[in-house]
């Protein structure tokens, strides 16, 4: 709790004491109380000070004095004590109309009270009262830790109690774990509240103004001016949520309402050190049932994996899955494979209501799922989650496997399946492994296969010799079944053009692009170059 301007001259230490003008300021907080003697006083204060000083050591016209506590205003001191009953009977109408005005508060101090007295107790209380406090929020955030039934929403109420402040908490990824509001808040958190994550734009706005990499490089908290353009309404104190080193997630706290003091700040660290632990307990758990998954897949997806069918089957019930009836994989590259990664997906299937067992295999995240439209769904929101992502995030799903031994050809015909379309098609993100067809069997046929198909060279010297235009038209006008009118539409060129480059591709590969056993052995041909060089 602060010590306000009404609170102080209710101490015995200032007895006598009374305001005479600048009621409305009576609120205000006293961070410190100083004696000053000098008529450019405000010069060499802060702000927030319980100013005392005698009328002799004012200036000396009216007009001075009122531009003096002026300046005290100014300067945001908390109030102004002004001796009296010595060199003057009472304090100046003049000033109590001025401080008035200003709403500073202007306390008439009797002149037999002590200034170092004053000052001494007022300042000693104060300290005391933070040591009090700072011991408080210890034990507040202390108690969550020793609580095992905490967690981060807990956290963030226990935060907002005591700054005060709206808090909420996210992952690295900025999608919120909790959040407390204790007052209105602005478009930025409004957001975040209906998204379930920070606005992009505000994202990139801290990226691209240095605070994000100010935070990476410091691993301390930061003050966020108000960034109206993007939504941040009002100003806001970031703190990273560090783990060995590592950021695990950010604390967001709403600043607007006062500047935070020294203890606030202490608090945030706090909050966010807790945050941290509270992450840890939350990993270590995490990293159990992941070891378990882990353990799980790499009995499943073995070769003898149907010796052990009837206890993978009861092991996949626990985890919701039916292995007798059809189910798929899925494979995502472009995640690294921790224990991260996969508390993120598993948080953002259950946050779209699709249910996964999600796991690692050999350095890749793997899920299965049954056989129905959601295993699509699941892979496409996978790869929209990731979508703003600098890395590509692919996800291949598997056509649909029966049986215990069936997954370990469904994992292979993903990673299949991701390594041709990273060749022939590598903006795809979504990659359905039934949709390739012979192209998984041309892969897994290897780069041997160049060595026996029919009119490879010609191919490999037509790409090399005229250029990328006639061996992408030749390999569009395959795909497309030899259709002209296809062909032309979409290389978005006339008809005409096309013909000529058809026949310039005929004249250099001998070859009579009407028959489809040749255009057959051209595709084959020109799909394995595509492969394989």
């Amino acid at each position: 709790m602060h010590l306000t301007v009404a609170q102080a001259i209710e101490l015995e230490v200032l007895a006598g004491a009374r305001c005479v003008g600048g009621h409305a300021g009576l609120s205000r907080e006293v961070k410190w109380v100083h004696n000053v003697g000098v008529p450019d006083a405000a010069n060499w204060l802060n702000g927030g000070e319980f100013v005392l000083t005698t009328y002799i050591n004012l200036p000396p016209s009216q007009a001075e004095q009122e531009e003096y506590v002026r300046a005290l205003a100014e300067k945001g001191v908390a109030a102004l004590g002004l001796t009296y009953g010595r060199f003057i009977p009472e304090v100046p109408p003049y000033l109590c109309a001025t401080a008035d005005a200003l709403g500073l508060p202007l306390i008439a101090v009797p002149y037999q009270l002590m200034f170092v007295d004053i000052a001494r107790t007022i300042n000693m209380q104060l300290a005391q009262r933070e040591v009090r406090e700072a011991l408080s929020i210890q034990q507040a955030l202390t108690r969550l830790v020793m609580e095992e039934d905490s967690d981060l929403r807990d956290l963030a109420v226990t935060l907002a109690r005591l700054l005060n402040q709206s808090v909420s908490i996210e992952n690295e990824r900025f999608e919120a774990f909790a959040a407390q509001n204790v007052a209105d808040v602005d478009e930025a958190r409004r957001y975040t509240q209906k998204q379930g994550r920070t606005d992009p734009r505000l994202i990139h706005a801290l990226e691209d103004r240095g605070y994000l990499p100010l935070i990476r490089q410091t691993l301390r908290p930061t003050a966020l001016p108000r960034m109206p353009d993007v939504g941040l309404e009002m100003e806001r104190i970031l703190a990273p949520v560090v783990v060995h080193g590592e950021i695990y997630g950010y604390l967001w706290i709403i600043a607007d309402a006062h500047p935070f003091s020294e203890l606030e700040r202490m608090a945030v660290e706090s909050g966010a050190t807790i945050a941290a632990l509270m992450l840890l307990r939350q990993e270590k758990a995490q990293r159990e049932a992941a070891s378990e998954r882990a353990e799980f897949l790499s009995r499943l997806l073995t070769p003898k994996a149907a010796e052990r069918e009837d206890m993978l089957i009861d092991r996949a019930h626990r985890y919701g899955l039916n292995l007798r009836a059809p189910y798929r994989i899925l494979c995502v590259d472009g995640l690294r494979a921790t224990v991260r990664s996969v508390a993120y997906l598993e948080r953002l299937l259950t946050s779209h209501g699709y249910t996964a067992l999600t796991g690692q295999h050999n350095d890749q995240l793997v899920l299965l799922t049954a056989d129905s439209p959601h295993a699509l769904d699941i892979a496409a929101a996978v790869v929209a989650a990731q979508s703003s992502d600098p890395t590509p995030t692919r996800v291949a799903v598997s056509s649909a496997a029966r049986a215990v031994s069936g997954a370990l050809r469904a994992v292979q015909e993903c990673r299949d399946s991701l390594a041709v379309a990273a060749r022939l098609a590598p903006s795809d993100r979504l990659i359905r492994a039934e949709m390739l067809g012979y192209l998984l069997a041309l892969w897994r046929a290897g780069s041997d296969a160049l060595h026996i198909a029919p009119h490879a060279d010609a191919l490999r010297a037509l790409r090399d010799l005229h250029g990328a235009d006639l061996f992408h038209t030749l390999e569009v006008y395959l795909d497309l079944g030899g259709s002209g009118i296809h062909t032309a539409e979409a290389l978005h060129i006339h008809r005409s053009t096309l013909n000529y480059r058809l026949g310039r591709i005929t004249e250099h590969l001998g070859v009579d692009l009407g028959d489809p056993t040749q255009r057959i052995n051209l595709q084959t041909a020109l799909k394995l170059l595509r492969l394989f060089e």
